[in-house]
Order: structure tokens, then C-alpha cells, then sequence
């Protein structure tokens, strides 16, 4: 069995299925998530028969708590980082110049 054709099938049925052609006009972001991302029960709580306020902000920010929990260590500020591999480059590329001059 389909897992979101089963859900989209009975979602019709109930009347929660979302209405993609609709979200484009009305809230292109969302329609795009909806579109797109990970199928979520979010998704079936936009409209009709217990339509939740929240499903909206739980649809968009679904990808940061996917991402999350993958996100234990701290990181140091990317830009020291590229510095660094920058000045490292630039010293191998002048060591190898120096190389090929002496000979």
C-alpha cells in the first residue's frame, strides 16, 4: 500500500486533503512544503474537520526538526575555518612554486 496515496484517499474523504492549486495562491510557501517536503500529519490539519491553527508553522519548520536532533556539536564560525584553509592553500601552492624555481 501507497502510504500517501492511502492517506490523500482518505483525507478526501473526510474533506482534510489540502488543496495544492489553492495554497499556491494563497500562500506559495506553504504550498511548495506541502509540495515537496515530507509528508506529515500537519498536512491534513490545514483545513476542514479539525483544522489546527499550528499546522502551518509545524509544516514550514519541519525540516529544522528533522535537522535538529543530527546537530549535537558546535561548530566553530565558518569563516575562521575558510580563513584558515585559505592561508593553508596559499602556503602548499608557494612551497610547490619555491620547488619547481629551484630546480
Amino acid at each position: 500500500v501507497d502510504y500517501v496515496g492511502y492517506l490523500d484517499e482518505i483525507a478526501s474523504e473526510i474533506g482534510v486533503k489540502p488543496n495544492i492549486p489553492r495554497l499556491f495562491l494563497t500562500d506559495p510557501r506553504l504550498a511548495l512544503h506541502v509540495l515537496f517536503g515530507p509528508c506529515t500529519p500537519g498536512h491534513y490539519r490545514l483545513t476542514g474537520p479539525g483544522k489546527w491553527d499550528g499546522a502551518r508553522n509545524t509544516i514550514l519548520k519541519t525540516w529544522d526538526r528533522i535537522q535538529k536532533p543530527t546537530r549535537t556539536r558546535v561548530v566553530k564560525d565558518a569563516s575562521q575555518h575558510s580563513l584558515s584553509m585559505l592561508l593553508g592553500f596559499l602556503c602548499l601552492v608557494i612551497v610547490f612554486a619555491g620547488v619547481f624555481i629551484i630546480q
